[in-house]
């Protein structure tokens, strides 16, 4: 028998290129989004934005026009192949994405740190990670260093919560 049959002859053999476009499409929502919200900063902020917004632009501009390129070329086709496909992969990438959503979601009630501590427990879990020793150690190391780091050190305004306030009641670090 052969495999040669009038389906696979017919058959798209162009490579999907649909799905090349969703990170220039996201990081280009994500440049003009902090381009527009730093307009009411200091110039510090705004030449930031400009800074490192402009070049993202140009950059996903051109990731973007090649890819049309190849498709109206005919070396790729607007599908989005496997991506959406019912595969143990594509639902681990949406639960991924549930994940951070109800990170960035909850962020204000958790705090950063328990919130952190949380994202990165659960995504290690999906990922398959099952040693609770090394999700404590590397979830907890994580947090430790972003709180230090930015949170006490730098004194960003990242949002605080219970184990902020629990670590400035301890130490007597914030009045």
């Amino acid at each position: 028998m052969t495999e040669n049959t009038e389906g696979n002859r017919n058959a798209d053999t162009r490579e999907p290129l649909a799905s090349d476009f969703i990170i220039p499409v996201l990081a280009s929502g994500l440049a003009i989004y902090y381009i527009v919200t730093t307009n009411d900063l200091v110039w510090e902020a705004r030449a930031a934005g400009l800074f490192v917004g402009v070049p993202l632009l140009v950059m996903c501009g051109f990731v973007i026009a090649r890819t049309i390129y190849r498709i109206v070329k005919g070396e790729g086709s607007f599908s989005g192949g496997d991506l959406f496909a019912n595969t143990p992969f594509n639902w681990q990438r949406l639960g991924l994405i549930v994940i951070l959503a109800a990170f960035v979601w909850k962020i204000e009630r958790t705090g950063t740190t328990l919130g952190l501590f949380l994202v990165l427990v659960a995504s290690m879990w999906m990922l398959g990670v099952r040693s609770i020793k090394q999700l404590l150690l590397i979830a907890g190391t994580t947090c430790m260093v972003v709180y230090v780091l930015l949170m006490y050190l730098v004194g960003s305004r990242l949002p605080r919560g219970p184990v902020e306030w629990l670590i400035a009641w301890a130490f007597g670090l914030e009045a």
